[in-house]
């Protein structure tokens, strides 16, 4: 019978030596004997027991759980039963992990534009401003489509006025395209609000000052009512 010393273990099974002597505290590999002088021997029946130990350490079962299966009688069941609980916690951790992998790619991609991360995002809440962004991304989206349609319209109109000299079609259309016009501009209001870079007060402007304003593709030329500083406030949901 081949006889391990505690270094020749460790090697064998790939762990520190500290590894084993602490399996050996906590009664989970005893030795199979001692020497002559005190020093622990194991046989090959301890190295399956600690490959085993490993194996389940591996599947993210603590060292109680892994006590409870060594020492159970009805091994089988108890070992069911955890695999079943721990299906379940590896699928909630999963879903950490894809929320904190959303919010990490979120930040990035905030620091790659700006140069920082915003003021306007809070990190603590950083779910909350991802929802924020991609609602207004969909308001973006639904005031391009109307604009597309308004533009098709109102071309189409012009078009077949020009080429067949049949106008009223167009008569009929201008108040059609108005009408959407001024639909997109309600919805496109009531959808946004502005965030201060001086104090972060988030609030909506009257509809004639941020129509009027100075803007880019992200940020309107508005004072703020809070602190009443005038500077390109950022453009965000406000739902």
């Amino acid at each position: 019978m081949t006889i391990y010393t505690t270094g020749e273990l460790a090697k064998l099974c790939g762990v520190s030596v500290r590894t084993v002597q602490y399996y050996d505290g906590v009664q989970l590999l005893k030795p199979h004997q001692l020497s002559e002088n005190g020093r622990r021997l194991y046989s090959e029946t301890e190295v399956q027991i600690l490959r085993m130990i490993l194996g389940y350490k591996q599947l993210g079962f603590s060292l109680k759980d892994i006590q409870q299966i060594m020492a159970s009688q009805q091994r089988r069941t108890l070992l069911t039963m955890l695999l079943k609980q721990q299906t379940q916690i590896i699928a909630e951790r999963e879903q950490v992990l894809r929320r904190q992998k959303a919010s990490v790619n979120f930040l990035l991609t905030d620091l790659t534009e700006n140069g920082e991360i915003s003021r306007e995002i809070n990190v603590i809440d950083i779910e909350n401003a991802m929802a924020k962004k991609t609602q207004l991304q969909k308001l973006h989206g639904k005031m391009f489509a109307w604009g597309f349609l308004m533009d098709v319209i109102e071309i189409g109109l012009l078009v077949l006025g020009f080429t067949k000299g049949i106008w009223w079609p167009v008569w009929l259309g201008i108040p059609i395209v108005i009408g959407l016009g001024i639909y997109v501009s309600k919805l496109y209001y009531d959808g946004i609000e502005y965030v201060c870079p001086a104090c972060q007060t988030q609030f909506k402007p009257r509809l004639r000052t941020m129509f009027f304003a100075r803007h880019n593709t992200k940020a309107r030329v508005l004072t703020c009512p809070h602190c009443q500083q005038k500077n390109y406030c950022l453009e965000v949901s406000s739902k």
